[in-house]
């Protein structure tokens, strides 16, 4: 689905082990998750930066529901959001490093 993005696994807590493509840079954050029907069960994809930031994500070409995970430089849940179809976008109330 993916191709020339790196696919880690791991176990997220809550979810259980997850298969995820790992978005970390401009074009491949910008991609998401727009075009695509929908993914497996636990499939995801892992947003990497560099440093904390506080950018809103957009659903705009996304077809279903998101549940996003923010997460600091050391993987704690900072905050959950979940993304519908039409809204324009999303914005965390805290910065992050991570999103799931």
């Amino acid at each position: 689905m993916f191709k020339n993005y790196k696919n880690i696994k791991t176990r997220v807590k809550g979810i259980g082990n997850c298969s995820l493509w790992v978005a970390d840079n401009d074009a491949k954050r910008r991609k998401g998750f727009k075009g695509v029907s929908k993914p497996r069960r636990n499939q995801g994809m892992l947003f990497v930066y560099d440093e904390d930031v506080n950018h809103p994500f957009t659903m705009s070409g996304v077809k279903f529901p998101l549940k996003m995970i923010f997460l600091d430089r050391y993987f704690n849940v900072l905050e959950v959001l979940v993304g519908r179809p039409g809204i324009k976008s999303i914005k965390p109330s805290v910065n992050y490093r991570y999103v799931i």
